[in-house]
């Protein structure tokens, strides 16, 4: 499948994710975000982002670029917590969607949404100095998109993606064909390979992935409504001991860090 026949799957598939959630009910008071949850506590809260908020630090007045906004709620935490945000998606009714939710939570002023691919981002060069997503790499082509992200994040900026792996040939049967909670339907996504970790790491100086949920990813099947602490406690234990098995989780969070300045005088400040 060429890049925009790619697009034109995605578009369609998000765009009609959009308008059924507006179908099913809008916007409302269940849409504000309690005001003391922040992005460092919303990733506290959850496995799939460990580690996120600390990599990319204190984000009061950061340049901070978002991939794929979808709802926008991240969107409107990343703003919370003081950041400069310009966020985009490929689909236009996402956008929509996520300014909505940024004016019903206060913070439409400091964010700027853009419908984008992020295989061609309209930003110049060295325009963030962070960049964050969630499940977006896997829906993009990464010779292209590894080659934008390290053009536009600045000497020394940090970007970080929690992404689903596609190392697990038992997970990858199990997305195809299994039901669970919460489950989106298939598009031109696919989880990222070994070869796909490869081409996103490459630009950057620093670059290192943590998996996360080797048993403890049972917690899917119930929706993330229940948690196993003392099977995420074993996940750490095993991966420490033995590292190949980082094949078989069912996430990835990757942390990449761009050569320079800006960087270095973040870790002297810390």
């Amino acid at each position: 499948m060429d890049l925009s026949s790619r697009h034109e799957v995605e578009r369609a598939k998000w765009d009609a994710h959009a308008h059924h959630s507006h179908e099913v009910r809008d916007l409302g008071p269940e849409d504000v975000i309690p005001p003391d949850m922040t992005f460092a506590r919303h990733s506290a809260d959850h496995i799939a982002m460990s580690g996120m908020a600390d990599f990319l630090g204190d984000l009061n007045d950061r340049r901070v670029l978002e991939y794929g906004c979808g709802l926008g709620k991240l969107t409107v935490l990343l703003a919370r917590s003081g950041a400069r945000v310009t966020s985009f998606d490929l689909s236009e009714a996402s956008v929509e969607m996520a300014r909505r939710r940024a004016e019903l939570n206060g913070v439409a002023d400091r964010i700027e949404f853009v419908v984008a691919s992020g295989e061609d981002l309209p930003f110049p060069d060295d325009s963030f100095d962070r960049i964050v997503g969630k499940a977006i790499l896997h829906h993009l082509d990464p010779e292209i998109g590894a080659r934008e992200l390290a053009r536009v994040l600045a000497p020394g900026g940090r970007a970080t993606f929690s992404e689903p792996l596609g190392t697990n040939p038992l997970l990858v049967l199990a997305r195809k064909y299994v039901p669970y909670p919460g489950k989106h339907e298939r598009g031109a996504d696919r989880p990222l390979t070994r070869e796909d970790i490869a081409i996103w790491r490459a630009p950057f100086a620093e670059a290192r992935l943590r998996p996360i949920q080797l048993l403890s990813m049972v917690e899917r099947a119930f929706g993330f409504q229940r948690t196993f602490p003392a099977l995420r406690r074993l996940d750490e234990q095993i991966l420490r001991r033995f590292p190949s098995t980082w094949r078989l989780a069912w996430y990835g969070i990757l942390y990449l860090t761009a050569s320079g300045a800006l960087a270095q005088a973040d870790d002297e400040a810390a």
